[in-house]
């Protein structure tokens, strides 16, 4: 059967399947990084994020014409410019790599892309359970693999940017990297800032 693409619930799982695809996307980029390549695949990116971005504006124009809404006005807001973050911060990351000229990839970049796409995946586990949450068994499992995921992330950026100071010696490279790891990290914690929000919506609802 088709998905309405009217209903906010379907509407928040079909941007939680552009993350994924964006996660996926920069692991893609990273794991078999070509710099020849990355005009190109920013742009393809792009496409991703602008695709989410037309959900977004739907969701929100179809919410300014609604008084009755599933859950509260300002908690599908909340959910879906969260959302939008995770998806913006994976396209910055991509840019990044364009604008800086990053020519060779660090470890720990593909590790964060790892765990982003692990941190998406989870999210729209979630998404598919939100509609019916008094009855799933699933959603809090997923919300805790989140919180677990960003936790990693954490200690990720703490080691990787340490081993960027101590061992690199290009001043230009450590800059460049210091905000690509920012963004990388910020991308995780804000998956949680969407788990955290929809535990907040169940608890309120419960």
């Amino acid at each position: 059967m088709a998905r309405k693409t009217n209903n906010y619930f379907n509407m928040f799982i079909a941007i939680a399947e552009d993350a994924i695809m964006a996660a996926q996307q920069l692991e893609r980029v990273v794991k078999s990084y070509n710099p020849e390549k990355m005009e190109k695949m920013q742009k393809s990116m792009h496409e991703i994020e602008h695709g989410a971005d037309m959900k977004k504006h739907e969701l929100m124009k179809k919410l300014a014409g609604e008084f009755i809404t599933p859950i509260e006005r300002e908690d599908i807001i909340e959910l879906t410019f969260e959302l939008d973050d995770v998806l913006d911060l994976i396209e910055e990351v991509t840019q990044l790599f364009y604008m800086y000229n990053i020519q060779n990839i660090r470890p720990a970049a593909i590790e964060f892309s790892e765990l982003i796409v692990r941190s998406t995946q989870a999210l729209k586990a979630c998404f598919d359970e939100f509609e019916q949450f008094h009855k799933s068994d699933v959603i809090r499992g997923r919300i805790v693999e989140v919180n677990v995921v960003e936790e990693l992330a954490d200690t990720l950026y703490t080691r990787a940017v340490r081993e960027l100071y101590v061992k690199e010696k290009d001043p230009i490279k450590i800059t460049a990297w210091t905000v690509i790891f920012d963004r990388l990290e910020r991308a995780c914690d804000r998956c949680e800032h969407v788990a955290d929000t929809i535990e907040s919506i169940i608890m309120k609802n419960s």
